[in-house]
């Protein structure tokens, strides 16, 4: 086996299925398949069982599955160290971040591109932690819990706490009583009864719950088109000013904004110089992030 199956193997194995293998090494799923097929060919041995549900280890492949774990672990822990150690500003950056409320970011992504020409810039949007020790990404934006820190092998900078509230259309206020939130029920996260436990940060844990909507920025829109009120980051409602915080609502810190790297590429120029980029960007927009001194 060469490193190229071994890197089909271990995505097979993680993902489960070919779609899933060849978004990760950005390939098409014939060539995963084809690649596998190749693979039990030259072993003479059946890796994966194809099943309706996806692709499923054989005891041949869980006894392999170490071994091409540590191999793995060789050549990035290597190519972490030459990465980490590469002065030239120019190459590529695998830059992942939340997928909502980052658009300020860009203009100043954009004048670091014309600043730069020698690097390539690739922004991954995911809510997934991607790993950066195999370097699925090499920079990250990652929010944490409030006063969590990152893994040992990751080294990072707080950006920002971030704050989060209760907000609601302005017109669903009581104009006589703004405060009276009586007549509201909340935007809530998860279906199937599920407890919402973000609803014990708010003041008012009471009121009825309708409605599941995971993905922040949908809940922010739900907000604007009058759906209830929801607990949010501060920062989601800041760009529209018919979302308002209700009067009296507590602002909470519940969470923390991170940009991370892995520790052997500390050292990269390319990397050093975009989480400075980063790091003033969110120093500008911090206000609208953590908004306690404003409240």
């Amino acid at each position: 086996m060469n490193w190229d199956d071994i890197k089909v193997f271990l995505a097979l194995s993680r993902k489960g299925s070919a779609r899933g293998a060849a978004t990760v090494l950005r390939v098409s799923n014939s060539t995963i398949t084809r690649r596998l097929d190749d693979m039990e060919h030259k072993l003479s041995t059946r890796l994966f069982d194809r099943t309706p549900d996806g692709y499923r280890m054989t005891a041949a492949a869980e006894q392999l599955l170490s071994t091409a774990e540590h191999v793995e672990e060789l050549i990035m822990g290597a190519e972490r160290k030459i990465t980490g150690g590469d002065q030239e500003l120019e190459g590529a950056i695998r830059l992942t971040m939340p997928p909502v409320g980052l658009a300020f970011l860009m203009d100043r992504l954009a004048d670091f591109a014309h600043q730069y020409p020698g690097i390539e810039l690739e922004l991954l949007p995911s809510i997934e932690a991607l790993d950066l020790s195999r370097r699925e990404a090499d920079i990250a934006i990652r929010v944490l819990g409030a006063g969590e820190k990152p893994p040992e092998y990751l080294i990072g900078r707080l950006l920002s706490p971030l704050t989060a509230s209760a907000y609601v259309h302005k017109d669903l206020l009581n104009k006589d009583n703004p405060e009276d939130v009586s007549h509201m029920s909340w935007i809530g996260k998860f279906s199937g009864n599920q407890r919402e436990e973000w609803l014990d940060q708010t003041d008012f844990p009471d009121q009825p719950v309708r409605h599941a909507i995971e993905d922040i920025a949908l809940v922010a829109q739900a907000v604007e088109f009058k759906m209830g009120m929801a607990f949010m980051p501060c920062f989601s409602a800041s760009f529209n000013d018919d979302i308002v915080r209700v009067p009296g609502a507590t602002v909470v810190h519940h969470s923390d904004l991170w940009v991370v790297t892995h520790k052997d590429l500390r050292l990269s120029a390319r990397l050093r110089v975009l989480r400075e980029v980063i790091a003033d960007e969110f120093a500008r927009e911090r206000y609208r992030i953590d908004t306690r001194s404003a409240s």
